[in-house]
C-alpha cells in the first residue's frame, strides 16, 4: 500500500491578491473558489490543486488543521507543451515577469530530455515551466 498521486501542492504568499493575479492571470490556472486572508486555490487539472497560503495566517497555533508555513521561497514545476515554450517566454515578458533562468535538460541516466523556464511569483517562489517529463524512467 502506498499513495498513488499528489492531490494538492502548497506555496506561500503574504499577499493573496497578488497570488491570484500571478497564478490566475499570468499562468492561466483556473480559480474555482474565492480567496480569504488565509488562502486561495487554483485547479491545475481535474485531480490536482495548487493552494497558496498566507504564512502569517497559516502558521498561527490553534487552527483547525496543523499550523504550517515556510521559511524562505518554495518551488513548483508546471509541465507545459514543447510547442508552447517560446509563447510562454513571450507571455512572461508581456506581464513584466523576468525570466530568471532557462535550462536545457539533456537525456542522461535517470533523466529524460526537456527544457525549463524559471520565473519568480510576486512572493519570491520559484516557478518552473517545463516541457516533457524529465523524471520519466
Amino acid at each position: 500500500m502506498k499513495p498513488h498521486s499528489i492531490l494538492e501542492t502548497v506555496l506561500y504568499a503574504s499577499d493573496i491578491e497578488q497570488a491570484v493575479w500571478f497564478y490566475h492571470e499570468v499562468l492561466g490556472l483556473e480559480k474555482p473558489g474565492g480567496a480569504s486572508d488565509l488562502m486561495t486555490y487554483f485547479r491545475i487539472d481535474g485531480n490536482h490543486v495548487l493552494l497558496v497560503f498566507n504564512p502569517q495566517e497559516s502558521d498561527k497555533p490553534g487552527r483547525d488543521v496543523p499550523s504550517h508555513g515556510p521559511r524562505g521561497a518554495g518551488h513548483i514545476a508546471l509541465r507545459i507543451e514543447e510547442s508552447d515554450y517560446d509563447n510562454w517566454k513571450k507571455r512572461m515578458s508581456s506581464f513584466g515577469i523576468g525570466i530568471e533562468q532557462e535550462i536545457d535538460w539533456e537525456q542522461e541516466e535517470g533523466f529524460a530530455k526537456g527544457r525549463s523556464i524559471y520565473v519568480r511569483d510576486p512572493y519570491g517562489n520559484s516557478i518552473e515551466l517545463i516541457t516533457g517529463n524529465i523524471w520519466e524512467s
